[in-house]
């Protein structure tokens, strides 16, 4: 009798132990998604229709804040808060991602297709080196996707002052949700490829 209540005990725990588990296994988790930007088509800037003469860009550093480039796709709904999507995230690397694109975006509008992601080789250096900071790359569920920051184009070939600009975009998005906030991030990024392409085409023509 006296071993009666410590195997009680244990039975009891046994119990409690194994509705845990039951527990744990029967709530369903959310899958997450994952996104990635896309390219915008484009046709080639004034100055750099075919034919055109051969011109080589190194695009980089393209630079992202901290808080931005994580997983989790931000939103501000406030100018002072962020939201993380604990499951709605970015399907790679958030800065590699963003250098593809405008990569790829800058390749059509220049009609080249020497593009050098940063870092390059410094016994190849090409003609024109871009390089971008953004200060904001997030949006509002339903309501609005920014963009902003600046860019600074130096001309390699020329002793020319570098150009440095900044840049605002604001898209609206073409559906609530995540998947039109990166929608509507990927036709800003397009945007900002229109806006540097033109002023490499412009520089390519002299300082």
């Amino acid at each position: 009798m006296k071993g009666t209540k410590p195997m009680n005990r244990i039975n009891l725990l046994v119990v409690l132990l194994s509705l845990l588990v039951a527990g744990c296994i029967g709530t369903p988790t959310r899958p997450s998604t994952f996104y990635v930007l896309s390219t915008e088509a484009g046709t080639p800037v004034v100055g750099r229709e075919s034919p055109a003469a051969p011109l080589s860009l190194g695009l980089g550093p393209v630079e992202l804040p901290d808080v931005l480039d994580r997983p989790q796709i931000v939103t501000r709904p406030d100018p002072n808060r962020i939201d993380l999507a604990e499951y709605d995230r970015w399907g790679g690397d958030l800065g590699k991602d963003l250098s593809r694109v405008l990569a790829q975006n800058l390749m059509e509008r220049l009609n080249t297709d020497a593009v050098l992601l940063y870092p390059w080789s410094s016994s190849r250096r090409p003609d024109f080196e871009v390089s971008i900071q953004f200060f904001r790359f997030d949006g509002e569920l339903g309501k609005l996707a920014e963009l902003e920051g600046v860019w600074r184009l130096s001309d390699t070939r020329r002793d020319c002052a570098p150009v440095s600009r900044r840049f605002r975009i604001a898209e609206t998005p073409p559906s609530s949700g995540y998947a039109g906030l990166v929608a509507a991030i990927s036709r800003g990024v397009a945007k900002l490829s229109d806006e540097v392409a033109a002023a490499i085409a412009a520089a390519g023509a002299g300082c």
